[in-house]
Order: structure tokens, then C-alpha cells, then sequence
């Protein structure tokens, strides 16, 4: 199990705060052991410190039929695209109160739902490969 340096901080708070029952600290997953645990969610919290250059776990979640809700520096704003929501980097504020806004909005959520077919189809390997090929063509051109 891949464990990160503050999961034991983590881990406490988490019992400090009576939360140990309604969280579980899964670990490192991939593949259909991953699919299933998205699938079981109807919202994803991708927070980060850093703009991120990209953000698979987004694709990943609105895969599975998450919302995603994550840090707006960098290129998971553009991973998550019209599927979700985004907050300043590291303002916690900010990422309360979009999780509160989906929370008590399922309407909101289903909106936001509606784009995932038409918003992962542009990072599909063939979609991607044939923009890389249009962009290299004008620059040799």
C-alpha cells in the first residue's frame, strides 16, 4: 500500500474528529479496483498545492460519473473542462464552499454531468494525436 508522509496526521485528525467511520484511507489503486471505487462516488476532490501540469484523475473520475471539484491553477482546470468545479489553490474556504453548493444542489450536479461524454472524447488517443499532427503540419509548413 503506498502510504504519503501525512497520512498518520491524517489519520488522527480523522479520529479526532469522530470522522474515522465516514472516511477510508484506500491507498494507491488503478485499473478496475479504481473504476469501482469512482463508480461508488458522486463527487471528486482533486485539491493540490502546485498547478498541476495535467490532471488524469479528473478524466478518471468523470469517467466514473464524478463531479469533480479541484484546484483551478494549472491543467487540472482544463482536465475537469465543464464536468465539475474548481477553487483557488490551498484555499480551503473555497473548496468548502463548492463542496456545499454541489452538496445541496444534486440539480447542479446533473448539469455539470451532462458535458462528460462530449468533454472526454477531446482526450481520447486518436483526438489528441490527430491535434498534435495538425499543429506540427503548420509548423513545418
Amino acid at each position: 500500500m503506498c502510504r504519503g508522509p501525512e497520512e498518520e496526521n491524517l489519520r488522527r485528525l480523522t479520529a479526532d474528529l469522530g470522522l474515522d467511520r465516514q472516511l477510508t484511507f484506500a491507498g494507491q489503486k488503478s485499473g478496475a479496483e479504481l473504476a469501482a471505487i469512482l463508480n461508488r462516488h458522486q463527487i471528486l476532490v482533486v485539491p493540490s498545492r502546485w498547478a498541476e501540469p495535467f490532471g488524469i484523475v479528473a478524466l478518471e473520475g468523470i469517467a466514473c460519473g464524478c463531479v469533480v471539484v479541484g484546484s483551478e491553477n494549472g491543467g487540472l482546470k482544463e482536465a475537469i473542462g465543464p464536468c465539475g468545479v474548481t477553487f483557488e489553490n490551498e484555499n480551503l474556504d473555497a473548496l468548502a464552499a463548492q463542496l456545499k453548493r454541489l452538496l445541496n444542489d444534486p440539480g447542479a450536479q446533473n448539469s455539470l454531468r451532462q458535458h462528460a461524454s462530449e468533454h472526454l472524447a477531446k482526450f481520447q488517443s486518436d483526438t489528441v494525436a490527430a491535434a498534435y499532427l495538425r499543429i506540427i503540419r503548420k509548423m513545418v509548413a
